[in-house]
């Protein structure tokens, strides 16, 4: 039979099945593999790079898992089994996208009320924008150092506001900004 790899479940923490991973040394499920193989491998292409490595059967059937964390990128993966008459089969490409950070490109305190940038109010419903990749899906932010969450809106591909709804306090304040994709 032709040998499946898949990605973990555990591992894929994007929508499921989309291929998307968070973690930087994913785990991989081989499956379809006949019990005449005397050898399977994983090959892992990233960056025009191609490494393969052997894999053994263990207690919980076949996986991989790489020995080293990945850098943040796509990876394909493709596993090759040999049987005892020479015969080679190969899998369908695995693509894989590891994604293990996110950045915040701006915040703007939009009812900026003193000099442009200074991040003062007089406004006691504070009025945030946050600038982000477009594939962010969620933007959180706090006033009270991470102890209370509000969730932001998505106003449009890529940005992100929050306007308080209730009175913040006279004086300094420290937004905290949480973006997860």
């Amino acid at each position: 039979s032709e040998p499946v790899i898949t990605l973990n479940s555990a591992d894929d923490t994007g929508v499921p099945g989309d291929g998307l991973t968070s973690r930087a040394q994913p785990s991989f499920t081989l499956q379809d593999i006949d019990a005449d193989v005397v050898r399977v491998t994983v090959s892992v292409e990233h960056g025009g790079r191609t490494e393969t490595f052997d894999v053994l059967q263990g207690a919980g059937g076949w996986s991989f898992t790489p020995t080293a964390a990945w850098a943040d990128g796509s990876y394909t993966l493709k596993v090759t089994v040999e049987d005892e008459a020479g015969n080679i089969r190969h899998s369908a490409p695995l693509d894989v996208k590891v994604d293990t950070q996110t950045v915040i490109d701006r915040i703007e305190l939009v009812n900026d009320s003193g000099e442009p940038a200074d991040n003062l109010t007089n406004d006691v419903r504070p009025e945030f924008r946050v600038t982000v990749p477009e594939d962010v899906n969620r933007v959180r932010v706090s006033l009270d150092g991470g102890k209370t969450w509000m969730d932001a809106t998505k106003a449009s591909a890529g940005v992100w506001s929050y306007t308080w709804s209730s009175d913040v306090t006279e004086g300094a304040h420290v937004l905290t900004v949480e973006a997860t994709d």
